[in-house]
């Protein structure tokens, strides 16, 4: 049978479509999920009977539908939002708009009529010799089908699972490529599509211009084994939750391999024509960026790629850098001391008396250290250079761009640090770790300290922290006097299209520690009255139901929600071989909730944990996330109403759990990941009946800019649930001593019921072992372990606040 609809053709038996511009490829997956559409046009295909006839109820996770309608919406030029070929009836199916015509293929694709009749001698012709071949053949052309589909999924269960189960520890990227290549060889696996889910988030890539080749590669200093992702623009390509380098080339333009935060949107790769960049010098484009508590745009500019080396550095001091007046002040101040320009150059030697760093002797740099960055520099040496050169040093604004902090774009991974000269025994040469930036630099953490334009008073900011020093303070802001030449003291340049305006060269003054109290207990109660609301039916409908899952069951749940006639959509999973009633886990995600517009692309890493230790977890769609999401709170006083509305989902489920004979109401947790665990205080502090809370990838969150109604210190002061607090240690958007541990000193939870584990990664763990362990251990010590489907061992919660 062959379909036409609209433009296009779709012949059944071969698989093939056509359209306006020829042939469309499509995957097996995709063309059965077409042809099911096509044989039911016009009428309305409800998700299970895609399931069952496309796929194969047991064959396939419900997940991967709403994937293969984008795939196929791609394939035919359609779009989601404006269907002229698909179109979505929310929780209602699919169906194809064109009017479908049904072919029945000519004579010439007719078997029947188009064989001979048999010959009537008692001779065997060829006719007959092949229709005897043809019947051996086919039995033993679906043996072989059979066989390797077994294979297939022989290969899948032996080799591709536990092969990804053990990277997924160690090399996230590597497991997103195994299971990336494993489902074009076997499109239809459900356990292949969950872990595409867990290990990957949509993301959008774009260029300037368009239709450059971006290929992706794992982070660090080892060889780069590219994967193609196609030419830009490109719409939502999944990409691995981890650090990547990306190599985007186009023909007459320079290729660019840098390491940007993607997550969750990513900015336009910009590609500058190969003769138009200055040697050794990487672009980084014009953005916002906040440095301690200023907020300056930065205009678009060049930097070094690399640091400043020792060998460059002696081309100035033997170009007569230090003998050229004009690139020197004539007078200064060190310790209160006025000095004169001849002065102050006779304290700018080595430790050999001879022009030079510091770190030097004889006016010489050690051998064979040529590519190292050159360090134990005063800042008035690396301004004399950068005047030399026909260059700058970049204000705290410029390097805190090019580095990739203090950017709205939320830096989510640490491997910047690992791949960077920290606790060594002196400098590295320059890129040899492999600590790649956002936008091309190597060596933006460790290896040196450079210094900045940028004052606190008589004194100068100097970032990146050095090989000396320890790798958190890569963010941290550091001030050292003009005239310091320690060893690690070291810089790179920038250049600039106009003069640096008056904006960016202002004095940035230290932030104070902040002393911010918790109000009274009075002001608390005005503030927490705000999160209820009337006693109301919750109308609760169970509206799906899938038990395809061997572990556990999920059920859909909607009932009303507290505020707006609108209706909470409550994820329920129970788990298998069990006896109620369950443990219970309340789980609020991390920030891909907000990026993903369906919970059914989301991973199940972060709570499986628990449903494989017996646990049951609901996991509700919260205001503003998945199905849910709407454009983003209007400003602080839109930011409230929207916590005190999750605050109230919240509630609202355990009102719903409330009323099931199988969940236990004496062993509710709360389990939050980074945006969730940003909501953790309000919860806790205002839900009694969540017994304990496990907090990851979070910290006290600064609160001048925000209603008085919603600052965290008020509500941590009231959180007495035991709590596990699980951080990074090199987390670069909570940093551990500024955000992490105020966080958990605040919590008023006695010492001995709460526990802060700060792991050796990012803000986000690069595997989930040890995160998991420390997870079911806290659960395990306050509600028992869960054995053969009874509590083997019952630890009595603590005691409601």
């Amino acid at each position: 049978m062959n379909y036409r609809f609209g433009p296009f053709e779709l012949d059944d038996s071969t698989g093939a479509l056509t359209g306006p511009d020829g042939p469309i490829p499509l995957r097996r997956q995709t063309f059965r999920l077409l042809e099911v559409l096509l044989r039911h046009a016009p009428a309305l295909v409800d998700r299970d009977t895609l399931l069952d006839e496309a796929w194969g109820r047991t064959a396939l996770s419900a997940n991967v539908l709403p994937q293969a309608v984008s795939e196929l919406r791609q394939a035919l030029g359609d779009s989601a939002a404006d269907p002229k070929v698909i179109e979505t009836l929310h929780r209602r199916g699919y169906r194809i708009l064109p009017e479908v015509e049904r072919v029945e293929p000519g004579p010439a694709g007719n078997a029947a009529a188009s064989a001979p009749a048999p010959p009537r001698s008692g001779r065997i012709g060829p006719t007959t010799i092949a229709v005897v071949v043809i019947a051996a053949v086919v039995p033993l052309a679906l043996v072989l089908a059979w066989w390797w589909q077994g294979a297939d999924r022989r290969w899948v269960e032996n080799e591709v699972l536990p092969a990804v189960e053990a990277e997924i520890e160690t090399d996230v990227t590597a497991a997103w490529r195994r299971v990336r290549a494993a489902r074009e060889r076997v499109p239809d696996d459900p356990r292949l599509e969950q872990l595409w889910l867990d290990l990957s988030l949509p993301v959008s890539l774009t260029s300037e211009p368009e239709g450059a080749l971006v290929e992706v590669a794992g982070y660090g200093s080892g060889p780069a084994d590219w994967v193609a992702l196609g030419t830009t623009p490109l719409e939502e390509v999944r990409l691995p939750l981890a650090s990547l380098r990306f190599r985007v080339s186009k023909a007459g333009y320079a290729t660019r391999v840098v390491a940007p935060n993607v997550l969750p949107f990513a900015e336009p790769f910009r590609l500058h024509a190969e003769d138009e960049a200055p040697e050794g010098m990487v672009y980084v484009s014009p953005g916002p960026v906040r440095y301690t508590s200023e907020r300056r745009e930065v205009p678009g500019f060049w930097i070094d790629r690399f640091e400043v080396t020792n060998a460059e550095y002696l081309e100035f001091i033997e170009d007569g850098g230090y003998a050229d007046p004009a690139l020197w002040p004539e007078r200064v101040e060190i310790d209160g001391e006025p000095l004169d320009r001849d002065e102050l150059l006779a304290r700018l030697v080595d430790g050999t008396g001879m022009q030079g760093p510091s770190t030097w002797a004889l006016g010489r740099y050690p051998d064979g250290r040529d590519d190292h960055p050159v360090d134990g520099v005063s800042w008035y040496e690396a301004a004399a250079y950068a005047a030399w050169a026909g260059k700058q040093l970049p204000t705290a604004f410029h390097w805190y761009r090019a580095s990739g902090l203090g950017s709205p774009q939320p830096a989510l991974f640490s491997d910047v640090l690992v791949a960077s000269n920290f606790g060594d025994d002196g400098t590295r040469p320059v890129g040899a770790t492999g600590g790649l930036g956002p936008y091309g630099t190597y060596d933006m953490a460790g290896n040196v300290r450079e210094w900045s334009r940028t004052t606190a008073g008589t004194r100068r900011y100097a970032m990146g922290a050095a090989w000396n020093e320890n790798s958190y303070q890569f963010v941290d802001w550091q001030v050292f006097e003009p005239h310091d030449r320690s060893a690690g003291a070291g810089f790179r340049l920038i250049e600039v299209e106009a003069p640096v305006e008056a904006p960016l060269l202002t004095d940035v003054q230290l932030l104070p520690t902040p002393n911010e109290k918790p109000v009274d207990d009075a002001t608390f109660e005005i503030y927490a009255r705000l999160y209820d609301y009337d006693d109301t039916p919750l109308n609760a409908e169970v509206v799906d139901l899938d038990d395809r899952h061997s572990d556990w069951r999920r059920e859909r749940i909607e009932f009303d929600a507290a505020y707006g006639g609108e209706r909470v959509i409550l994820e329920l999973f129970l788990p298998a071989d069990v006896e109620p009633p369950y443990q219970t886990v309340v789980h609020f995600p991390g920030g891909d909730a907000r990026l993903l517009g369906n919970i059914d692309e989301a991973g199940l890493l972060h709570v499986e944990p628990f449903l494989r230790t017996g646990r049951a977890v609901a996991y509700p769609i919260y205001q503003g996330t998945f199905e849910r999401s709407s454009a983003p709170p209007s400003g602080p006083l839109g930011l409230r109403d929207q916590v005190i509305e999750q605050v109230k989902d919240v509630r609202r489920t355990i009102d719903y759990l409330a009323t099931r004979e199988d969940i236990d109401l004496q062993r509710l947790a709360f389990h939050a990941v980074s945006y969730g665990a940003s909501r953790s205080p309000f919860v806790l502090a205002i839900e009694p009946r969540l017994r304990m809370g496990m907090i990851v990838s979070t910290g006290l969150s600064p609160s001048t800019l925000l209603p008085p109604e919603i600052h965290q210190i008020d509500y941590l002061d009231r959180v007495t649930q035991p709590v596990l607090f699980v951080t990074g240690r090199n987390d670069l958007t909570m940093s551990y001593d500024e955000f992490q541990r105020p966080f958990f000193e605040a919590l008023a939870t006695p010492a001995s019921d709460k526990r802060h584990v700060a792991l050796d990664s990012g803000h986000l763990p690069p595997g989930y072992d040890a995160l998991s362990r420390h997870l079911v251990q806290w659960i395990d010590r306050w509600f028992g372990p869960v054995a053969d489907g009874r509590y083997a061992q019952v630890v009595p919660a603590s005691p409601n606040p």
